[in-house]
């Protein structure tokens, strides 16, 4: 029998980084979105790229996009990916216009079109939190 080995969790870097992980932990898909200009934005910063605005709050999103593109990890990088390989890492492009990296759930990766239409599903981490993945939508 194999020993179970979970998914790592999240290191955040910043402040910024670990509000979007909290935001994830309950099962919540948030970005940023500047006040001034309303330009929604992922990797959260402290600047909007589009105004230059400091102001900014977070914003629920409504967790539907398409896949922008992805590759195929045939090798794990590390031992906790070993029981997934290999495995798809998506960049969806959601909704509201940002985009962002995660993984495949719900298919098998050889299926993948540019421009599925996708939504969010969150995995739960056996130390607490969530990590966000993207199934295709159901019809």
């Amino acid at each position: 029998m194999s020993e179970f080995i979970p998914n790592p969790a999240p290191r955040p870097l910043n402040y910024l980084d670990e509000e979007f992980w909290n935001h994830c932990a309950d099962g919540i898909l948030c970005f940023q979105c500047c006040i001034d200009c309303e330009t929604w934005r992922h990797i959260p910063r402290f600047m909007c790229a589009n105004c230059g605005s400091e102001k900014w709050g977070w914003r629920q999103s409504n967790g539907r996009g398409t896949v922008y593109s992805w590759t195929v990890c045939h090798m794990p990088m590390s031992r906790e990916f070993e029981k997934d390989f290999p495995y798809a890492v998506l960049v969806v492009e959601m909704e509201e216009g940002v985009r962002i990296t995660a993984g495949l759930k719900g298919m098998d990766y050889k299926d993948l079109k540019i421009g599925l239409p996708v939504e969010v599903v969150f995995e739960p981490l056996e130390g607490g939190g969530q990590l966000p993945f993207f199934r295709p939508v159901s019809a």
